[in-house]
């Protein structure tokens, strides 16, 4: 079969060897052709031509050529077709379409062309295998459709179809992005939270979003590190949407604003903010003991104390306060909690007691 482009020439031809040398008859539908406007038949050595000039849909069809010597003859026939390149019946040749992930979306092009074209998709510059995600349809008006099913993230590229057939090709390009849908809080921090020194603080917030929003946790203006100390969770089933950051030992540097920041490809949002206090009731972490001493000697007492804020410590002698008026040298390390009373010169009369 020949396949030649609407408006050009179509060229048979048949090589043949033969003594004497034959006669070539040409027919078109049964029909023989002469040499005119329309035809040329040549004949070079043993190459025997005919040419059909500025082919038409009229030309299409059966081709005969009839090989006569006087002493044997032969015949071959040939199909002729005239053809028209596919074209994009579109007003543009690319386009951009964008489609929320999880949902469904289509990319139509329509294609003429004779014969009529055949369609393939690629995606990416590969070929578009078809699947229960990815299906392709068509119509005899020549539109082509890629559905595509629960949109993903992984869908977002370029889609090419393109329409082939004998006489020619042509492709249309639609580059697809994928939007997600933005972070919602559906609950946001608490205002204030009161952590206890040395224990552990929870902070947590609700957010809903497609795909899974992302979760940075904020103090102050310090983006927060997942460590020992600090445990950050997320959710991981359908239907939870609770994001946790626990810190554990909570200490007075952990004082301060919480907040986070929740982020997908739809867009990004700011929670409020949680100020979050530390304190902690006085507590003895070692008493003082009973020292006994003789008159004009050195008595020291010690003790240690956790709190938050830093306790005072105040000493007293049969319930009344001690000062330095009273012989007494007191001492205090805030960072460790650690008291000293120191009474340099005992006066039993004095200073015995409890």
């Amino acid at each position: 079969d020949t396949h030649v482009l609407l408006g050009q020439s179509g060229v048979l031809s048949i090589t043949c060897d033969a003594f004497p040398s034959p006669k070539f008859t040409w027919f078109f539908n049964d029909t023989e052709l002469k040499n005119s406007g329309k035809h040329k038949i040549e004949s070079k050595q043993n190459v025997y031509t005919l040419t059909i000039n500025k082919c038409d849909h009229p030309d299409v069809g059966t081709y005969r050529v009839l090989v006569d010597n006087g002493i044997d003859h032969t015949e071959q026939t040939a199909k002729l077709h005239v053809g028209v390149k596919p074209k994009v019946e579109a007003p543009k040749p690319a386009n951009d379409q964008t489609c929320t992930i999880g949902q469904d979306t289509q990319i139509s092009w329509k294609f003429s062309g004779i014969e009529k074209p055949h369609v393939t998709w690629f995606f990416n510059g590969q070929p578009l295998e078809t699947n229960e995600r990815f299906q392709v349809t068509e119509t005899e008006d020549g539109t082509s459709t890629l559905s595509i099913h629960k949109a993903q993230l992984t869908d977002k590229g370029t889609y090419t179809a393109k329409a082939t057939n004998p006489v020619g090709e042509a492709e249309a390009k639609t580059t697809l992005n994928i939007a997600g849908i933005k972070p919602v809080l559906t609950t946001d921090l608490d205002g204030t939270l009161q952590a206890t020194k040395g224990e552990s603080m929870t902070i947590k917030l609700s957010a809903t979003g497609t795909p899974r929003p992302d979760i940075v946790w904020i103090h102050g203006n310090d983006e927060l590190v997942p460590s020992d100390r600090i445990q950050v969770t997320a959710p991981t089933e359908d239907g939870d949407d609770t994001y946790t950051i626990t810190i554990l030992n909570v200490q007075p540097e952990d004082q301060g604003d919480y907040s986070a920041k929740v982020t997908n490809v739809g867009g990004t949002l700011k929670t409020k903010k949680c100020k979050v206090t530390v304190t902690k009731t006085p507590e003895f972490l070692a008493k003082p003991t009973t020292q006994e001493v003789q008159q004009g000697e050195t008595a020291v007492f010690e003790t240690k104390v956790d709190g938050y804020p830093i306790p005072k410590v105040i000493w007293l002698l049969n319930g009344k306060p001690l000062t330095p008026k009273d012989g007494a040298q007191i001492e205090m390390n805030a960072p460790t909690g650690d008291a000293k009373l120191t009474i340099p010169k005992v006066d039993l009369q004095q200073h015995a007691g409890s």
